[in-house]
């Protein structure tokens, strides 16, 4: 699907959907308890998991589809409880780093082949460390947290470089913790004791500020369904925009914002890589040179964030320089418009969606039914706010 964007000024009211993250999570930990998630978002992300844990019900093959999440989550889960595992996902994501689980499973005796896009295992997670990279995705440290409470003996996750994406982990504590999981936090590590249960509660998920950044970039817009005291990492999307001059307003359960940066910054992105693509966007329309900075994660999400959202960016008359771990900005007032491409990246079409307004000639996105990833009813939530977005069959 492609999408005509005729740029016009965003304002109104809206709703912020569930997290994403806390979606995944809320569903896995309820599973294992025997419980429930509720307010769970149906981003085609969310619905994997789901799918995949109906799959390990019944021990049959799990489709992790483009879920990143879904795919490192579920596999030492999956051992955990079958002793196996028979996964399978798009091209793009199996290939996608899954090293750190490759070298757990030789050094447990893990049995393991990854080919057709589909990856076995077979064997037993047993007690002891586990080393894990911190720079390369922390799915890989919550899949674990996950697991290894479920079996005999003790353990111990060992992060041996620093650990980006922090608040990732933290979410995972956060709801293993409400579902009864005991886990300490020490400098680097993790200490789980084994043998423990999950118990059975009722989870509801709270908005998300990964969405939220999207729409607090659009215009004058009062976004509800925040919660202000969340630990979601993405949250900081709020503070790195009113530092950048927009006034963004506390209200009672979100903020009301107007929705436009005046000065660019620099900042760094280790922690919060999901905010990148729209960051950029905002970027380019405000003042002064702007750097982003510590992005090497983004080339390995759905597509090569760094590249791609440089390419889109000057497709419609940005000035990006990019960088092996970085891209600076030079602001302009407005951006000619034009023809550019999703890259099959949610995030990337979302993002390209947001800086429309400030676009002198339209804006077409090919591939825009990519947000079905995280947020399937984008395109009906822009219209809401007065954008005017028509499909268009560009052959």
């Amino acid at each position: 699907m492609d999408i005509k964007i005729t740029p016009c000024a965003l304002h109104g009211n809206m709703e912020i959907p569930p997290s994403k993250s806390y979606s995944h999570r809320g569903l896995i930990a309820a599973y294992l308890g025997g419980g429930e998630a509720i307010g769970v978002g149906e981003s085609a992300d969310t619905c994997a998991t789901r799918e995949c844990l109906s799959a390990l019900s019944e021990k049959k093959p799990l489709f992790a589809n483009e879920s990143g999440s879904t795919l490192r989550f579920m596999i030492p889960i999956a051992l955990a409880l079958n002793g196996e595992v028979e996964i399978s996902g798009s091209e793009r994501l199996m290939e996608r780093p899954l090293d750190d689980y490759f070298k757990i499973f030789d050094e447990k005796g893990i049995t393991y082949k990854l080919e057709n896009n589909t990856l076995y295992a077979k064997g037993t997670l047993t007690g002891g460390d586990y080393f894990i990279r911190g720079d390369v995705s922390s799915q890989f440290i919550t899949g674990l947290l996950f697991a290894l409470p479920l079996i005999k003996e003790n353990s111990r996750i060992v992060i041996t470089t620093k650990l980006e994406s922090k608040a990732y982990v933290d979410m995972t504590l956060d709801v293993l913790k409400k579902f009864g999981i005991e886990i300490t936090a020490e400098e680097n590590t993790y200490v789980i004791k084994g043998n423990q249960k999950y118990q059975s509660e009722t989870y509801t998920v709270e908005g998300d500020f990964s969405q939220a950044a999207f729409f607090l970039a659009m215009g004058d817009v009062n976004l509800t369904g925040l919660n202000k005291d969340s630990i979601q990492g993405d949250k900081e999307i709020v503070e790195v925009y009113r530092r950048m001059g927009m006034e963004i307003e506390d209200t009672e359960n979100g903020y009301r914002t107007n929705g436009k940066a005046l000065k660019n910054i620099e900042v760094d992105v280790s922690q919060i890589p999901d905010c990148v693509p729209v960051l950029a966007c905002v970027m380019a329309v405000s003042e002064g040179e702007g750097r982003i900075v510590n992005a090497a994660r983004l080339r390995i999400k759905e597509s090569d964030r760094l590249e791609a959202i440089t390419k889109e960016l000057k497709n419609i008359g940005a000035s990006v320089i990019e960088g092996e771990d970085y891209l600076i900005i030079q602001g302009k007032k407005s951006l000619t418009g034009g023809v550019c491409s999703s890259h099959n990246d949610h995030r990337i079409a979302m993002a390209l969606a947001t800086i429309s307004p400030y676009c002198t000639n339209e804006v077409i996105i090919k591939g825009a039914e990519s947000v079905k990833k995280s947020m399937p009813d984008f395109w009906e939530r822009f219209r809401q706010l007065g954008g005017k977005a028509d499909e268009l069959n560009l052959g």
